[in-house]
């Protein structure tokens, strides 16, 4: 009998030319050879009368007689092998012999009072399916969901999970060389005999029939019509593989199973299929030994940032369901919730846009820079369904920070933005929203929260769905997933804006053309942001390639009048502004899904962002904002702010102190893998391995493998790290889980004491102690607390500084501590002022903490009095 191959079903090998492998189970292949992949031993596979589609009660629910599935070694002792010669075993076979009963050699061993017992084989590695992980309930769903729509099939090997024969995987997608359009599933094709430098080109149906030419030309290479191969795209389709169960010898698609490929390369463990493993559940009260390969999704590293939107999309949610619940007079335990979510940043990187040389060379006059550092993330969020973390969301970014050069500094770009529609619960809103729509909303915004908190001023959206048919991040969705239209699309994000408007999240929503096209001076392109792949940065690049030299003499020759201020010295400022005119026009077609967002207040009349001081405005005019540079130069009377409205009425203005991050540095965990380098890197490699989510099983074991490279990566990349004796073991003081690679909270009064952020959420006690998050210490930089503690030190130097210094001090944020000082001491309505609270609350921080009975720090003493009589001291 032919070898069989460790966890994958033996293929019915067929000579006929394009012909699939068939890898559904061998009719003719002896049922007791079915029962085992690796030995010829009777597993107790059922008779041919006995009908296995039983009813699905009846499969999870324990027999009358209390049988159970018996363990391998008991069914080898209880069922020895029959004699077979070798031809009918294969040279590939292991044999596993019976334990020797002969009366003579028990006799034997009797009289020598020896025990001659066989030592029992040392037991095979199991734990290479997530089942074996489930509890008795999340094994039933399992179970039920792949029952779900299941057709009975006669007379045909069937999965014993889904009921399903052979199930193919669609082909790949592959794109026309010629025309750039995808040939569909079931369409001829045809390629070179050999590849074009190094690369497989191939041409659609439509192309080659069309082209009246006797040669294509790929690549720069002449390839004859009539020597290229055909091809059927069908003929690509893969076939899911299979798996037996080592217990009771019955076959299922490994995706079913959530059978592990990665943790078996070597072939040796031994995979138990659901229906054994829930009877071995309820008859020994155990799943099975397992080791800590099988990290969920919680276990991932945490970072400041998914630390920070996972704990306001929580709180949000909390605001929803009692909403919710007022809006529809149920009880707020009526109003169901989405469970065990959980968000991770999975990777994070420094990174460059390099600059096309030809735009560069064209704006070189003005210094435009050659590339633009900024830091990749990707965010993806997992929602548990039916015991898997399933990865339901994905959201990628780009983050150009203050050491970034203008154009691009302190802005960031949300580049891509995924989703597959297997949310629970499928609810509404008390807003009339879906539940997933406003998860998905609160995400983006807490993210835009995070940017603002760290000093970006400005976020870029570009609302583009993918064409019908293709993916974004998540490869493949549901068939019952619609692809959003461009209008469909841009009105979700508007959505979003307002609620983040509302949240004092962003201060105005604009879009690309008004921001750089509709003001008359200074009209260039070195003013745009530049994006790696952005539709605008794209068409420039293209424009500018169009130029010729007569559109160029005719804008030398425009009036003054027509060129609005703008003074042409020579021909590069010609081009400028005749890119910029064309670039308008193109983009004037679809400004509305170029989204340009502010995160803080830009001065009307200079539009730079108000980053420190002081910010004027006035609240009847809400467009008017002016910083103090502006504000000097409009003021008519010296002490009077005031604006003239109309050049008849006259407003008052009111002031607001400006606090904005001096530097946007990313003081955050920086995760790498391979996986998540671009996006185009992690579809390629879900295609390859067919990870898709057109299904709810298949998003189960796609997320579940994606997971298991994620974890595997992060083991690797933490084992690099310890070798080279630069990472610091840190565990938490509760629980003792490893912090070394993830965020943690410590106290200002105790350093040694450390907390993960699963005993901060769950201990109101810790909540109340003023603790702080640390980032750990990795590649040799020194654990660092966040924004809070930095606020602290800055208060102790200033008020020491203040008296003492006669000019401008150097020590970080300084001067910002001493306009708060300067501001609490002057200003009138302090319960009132949002400024004057915040700075009382650190006070309070600082109070707690503090042991200097002499501090001199104002109202630290009187904390230390109301948190004495509170007993919090």
């Amino acid at each position: 009998m032919p070898e069989f191959n460790k966890g994958v079903m033996r293929p019915n090998l067929n000579t006929v030319p394009n012909q699939q492998l068939s890898i559904q189970p061998d009719a003719n292949i002896n049922k007791e050879c079915l029962g085992s992949k690796r030995s010829n031993y009777h597993l107790g596979v059922p008779d041919d009368d006995e009908d296995e589609d039983v009813v699905f009660l009846r499969e999870t629910l324990p027999s009358e007689s209390g049988h159970h599935c018996p363990s391998k070694r008991q069914r080898v002792e209880a069922h020895p092998p029959p004699d077979q010669d070798d031809e009918t075993l294969g040279s590939g076979m292991d044999v596993v012999e019976p334990m020797e009963t002969d009366k003579h050699t028990k006799r034997e061993g009797e009289a020598n009072n020896a025990d001659t017992t066989m030592p029992l084989e040392k037991p095979k590695k199991r734990d290479v399916s997530l089942v074996e992980r489930f509890t008795e309930e999340e094994i039933e769903m399992h179970l039920k969901s792949l029952h779900e729509g299941r057709v009975e099939l006669k007379d045909i090997e069937t999965c014993q999970l889904c009921g399903e024969s052979q199930l193919l995987f669609p082909a790949p997608p592959l794109y026309c060389s010629l025309c750039n359009c995808r040939i569909q599933d079931e369409s001829l094709y045809y390629i070179p005999e050999e590849t074009i430098s190094g690369a497989q080109h191939q041409i659609c149906s439509p192309c080659y029939d069309h082209c009246r030419r006797q040669k294509f030309t790929l690549s720069g290479v002449d390839i004859v019509k009539a020597n290229m191969l055909k091809l059927n795209n069908a003929n690509n389709q893969e076939t899911e593989a299979w798996v037996a169960c080592e217990s009771c010898g019955k076959w299922q698609h490994q995706i079913c199973g959530l059978y592990n490929p990665e943790k078996d390369t070597d072939k040796t463990s031994d995979y138990i299929c659901p229906y054994c493993l829930l009877e071995e559940s309820r008859s020994n009260n155990n799943v099975g030994v397992h080791d800590n390969t099988d990290l969920e999704a919680k276990d991932l590293p945490e970072t400041i940032l998914s630390h920070f939107i996972e704990r306001r999309l929580t709180r949000r949610l909390k605001e929803e369901r009692r909403q919710t619940a007022e809006a529809t007079g149920m009880s707020i335990d009526d109003v169901s919730v989405p469970d065990d979510l959980t968000l991770r940043v999975v990777f994070s990187a420094d990174k460059s846009t390099h600059i096309n040389k030809t735009f560069a060379d064209f704006l070189h006059n003005e210094h435009y820079p050659s590339e633009f550092p900024y830091r990749s993330k990707v965010i993806l969020l997992f929602q548990k369904i039916e015991g898997v973390d399933v990865c339901i969301f994905a959201l990628l970014v780009q983050e150009f920070g203050s050491e970034c050069s203008q154009p691009n500094k302190r802005s960031v770009y949300i580049s891509y933005l995924d989703s597959v529609k297997y949310f629970r619960p499928e609810r509404v809103t008390f807003s009339g929203e879906a539940l997933r729509t406003f998860v998905y909303h609160e995400i983006l915004i807490g993210y835009l929260e995070y940017c603002k908190f760290r000093g970006f001023t400005t976020g870029y959206i570009w609302a583009c769905p993918p064409q019908k048919g293709e993916d974004f991040v998540m490869y493949s969705h549901p068939k019952t997933q619609q692809t959003p239209s461009t209008k469909k699309l841009r009105e979700w994000y508007v959505s979003m804006l307002d609620k983040a408007k509302e949240q004092s999240v962003v201060t105005n929503v604009t879009n690309l053309y008004d921001r750089f096209f509709v003001p008359t001076c200074n009209i260039t392109a070195a003013r745009l942001p530049y994006f790696e792949g952005s539709f605008w940065s794209s068409s420039a690049e293209l424009l500018m390639s169009q130029e010729t030299e007569s559109e160029v003499e005719n804008v030398k020759s425009l009036s003054r009048r027509a060129l609005k201020g703008n003074k042409i010295k020579d021909s590069n400022d010609a081009k400028n502004i005749l890119l910029m005119r064309k670039l308008g026009i193109r983009i004037s077609n679809q400004k509305e899904d170029l989204i340009v967002v502010d995160l803080h207040y830009t001065c009307t009349r200079c539009s730079e962002t108000i980053l420190s001081g002081l910010r004027w405005f006035c609240k009847k005019c809400k467009d008017l904002q002016l910083c103090q540079r502006c504000h000097d130069l409009e003021e008519e009377l010296p002490g009077e702010h005031t604006h003239t409205m109309n050049g008849e009425e006259k407003h008052s203005l009111s002031q607001a102190i400006m606090n904005i991050q001096s530097t946007t540095e990313d003081n955050d965990v920086i995760l790498g893998n391979n996986t998540f380098e671009s996006r185009q890197m992690f579809l390629s490699f879900s295609q390859k391995h067919n990870y898709r989510f057109d299904t709810l099983r298949r998003a189960k074991n796609s997320s579940m493998m994606i997971l298991h490279h994620l974890h595997t990566s992060n083991k690797l990349h933490q084992s690099q790290i310890s070798s080279g004796a630069l990472l610091q073991v840190v565990t938490c003081t509760a629980c003792q889980k490893d912090v070394s690679t993830t965020i943690y909270y410590t106290s200002l009064c105790c350093p040694s004491y450390r907390a993960c952020t699963s005993c901060y959420s769950n201990s109101k006690y810790l909540r109340l102690r003023h603790l702080f998050p640390v980032v750990p210490c990795i590649h040799g930089i020194p654990p660092r607390t966040v924004v809070t503690m930095e606020i602290l030190q800055a208060l102790l130097h200033a008020h020491a500084c203040r008296p003492t210094a006669a000019g401008s001090c150097s020590y970080p944020k300084c001067s910002v501590a001493k306009i708060l000082f300067n501001h609490t001491e002057v200003c009138e309505k302090q319960r009132a002022c949002r400024t004057c609270t915040h700075f009382a609350m650190v006070i309070r921080i600082h109070a707690y903490h503090c042991q200097d009975p002499n501090c001199s720090i104002p109202r630290c003493s009187c904390a230390k009095e109301q948190f004495a009589m509170r007993g919090l001291r």
